[in-house]
């Protein structure tokens, strides 16, 4: 497996996609510009750019058999299993192929995810089989808010009577759909730039690549990265335990308080890490606006009665921040400040960690591109030796003769 590469670059100051800083892609960019720069290359011009976002808007439709899968997947299941399983579905309906190649099974993932996301979500939590068509001029992020909010109004088809495209189309229409909050689709696309890429260094990046040095096809690949990103550890998988973390705490002064007796207890603290995040400014920012943006709404609303800024999810996050470093030393990372921003978008928690995954399947994409490129011209993948740790050669004993004891229970089948 190669460790060359042109898509990511992470330095102390900033990280690059292709060359470009991402403050300037968070800044003036979109998702689907940076998901076109991360998998083709460049930055598409303004008729690509039309062209590859009526491609994945094409995508958003997903099939009647993949709507049957759906809806049989009980809801507790983790989101991310669920974007796991469809990715593994698609191989069997879809698979790779000439005609079907790459570039193809990208924008059907990407422009996917988020309808299969959502489906299996409203349905599996109220019985509502929502219509996956938005807009078609509806950027990426604003139709993933459109569709959280689908299982929360009236627009939706009629439970009992769907057809291939969703619904019953004689009642439903895309001008029912209540817009998003201006700034809860901005802050949704940064995140997905964000999230987009880091490099070889995290773990379901690097599995995306192993699997396509074997020859793998794309699905196994981006298979393999979703089960190693639902891992807390992977870069973009621990946002929910950050919101699990942030969520009891009613106070700044509560938050001293847990905060310095898991330190004493030597308890992980998710959502930091020894080395300074670059993306961690950009969405503390983006962090901060929201909760100007939700004050200001509840003013309004409430004929100027606010949030208590004191005690706000933001300033309490700011608080913990400053525990962790004057005490450990250790950074914030992207995931920390990515999960209040989720929570004052109104995201609920459990769709954090798959939202992370519908943004990287850009950067896995990628990375997979590159290594089948790489493989064509190096050596088979070389796989690092293991240091056996076991006992040495052991001569077998037939059963009648053992008479020592295990500590291990078979577990019974009898659940």
């Amino acid at each position: 497996m190669s460790n060359e590469s042109k898509i990511c670059l992470v330095k102390e100051d900033s990280i690059y996609y292709r060359g470009y800083d991402i403050k300037d892609l968070t800044a003036v960019s979109s998702f689907e510009e940076v998901a076109f720069l991360l998998i083709y290359g460049e930055l598409p011009t303004e008729r690509e750019l039309i062209e590859y976002r009526s491609e994945l808007q094409h995508y958003r439709y997903i099939p009647e058999s993949l709507k049957q899968v759906l809806e049989r997947i009980p809801i507790y299941a983790h989101p991310i299993d669920v974007l796991k399983t469809a990715c593994s579905f698609y191989s069997t309906i879809s698979p790779e192929s000439k005609q079907n190649d790459i570039y193809r099974i990208s924008n059907r993932l990407i422009g996917s995810f988020p309808s299969i996301l959502f489906y299996w979500y409203h349905f599996s939590s109220s019985g509502i089989r929502i219509n996956t068509q938005t807009k078609v001029n509806d950027s990426f992020a604003r139709h993933f808010l459109k569709l959280l909010n689908r299982g929360n109004n009236n627009n939706n088809s009629n439970n009992n009577n769907n057809n291939n495209n969703g619904g019953n189309n004689n009642k439903f229409t895309t001008e029912k759909d209540e817009e998003p909050i201006l700034e809860y689709v901005k802050a949704l696309d940064v995140s997905l730039i964000l999230y987009a890429e880091h490099g070889i260094e995290t773990a379901s990046t690097f599995s995306s690549r192993l699997s396509a040095s074997t020859g793998s096809d794309v699905y196994s690949c981006i298979g393999s990265a979703i089960g190693t990103m639902k891992g807390v550890l992977d870069d973009g998988g621990s946002s929910e335990a950050v919101m699990y973390l942030l969520q009891p705490m009613k106070s700044p002064e509560e938050a001293d308080t847990k905060i310095m007796k898991m330190i004493n207890n030597n308890q992980r603290i998710i959502g930091f890490s020894d080395e300074f995040d670059q993306r961690t400014p950009i969405l503390k920012e983006w962090s901060k606006q929201l909760s100007i943006t939700n004050n200001n709404n509840k003013s309004n609303n409430n004929n100027g009665g606010g949030e208590d800024v004191a005690n706000s999810l933001q300033t309490i996050s700011e608080r913990v921040e400053e525990i962790m470093f004057d005490v450990l030393k250790v950074h914030a990372n992207v995931d920390f400040y990515n999960a209040t921003v989720f929570h004052q978008s109104n995201i609920p928690t459990l769709l954090f960690s798959a939202i992370s995954v519908i943004a990287r399947t850009t950067g896995w994409m990628a990375n997979i591109i590159e290594q089948r490129c790489q493989s064509k011209n190096s050596l088979p993948c070389q796989l690092p030796s293991l240091i056996y740790t076991g006992s040495d050669p052991i001569p077998f004993t037939p059963i009648n003769e053992r008479v020592y004891f295990h500590n291990f229970k078979i577990p019974s089948s009898n659940l």
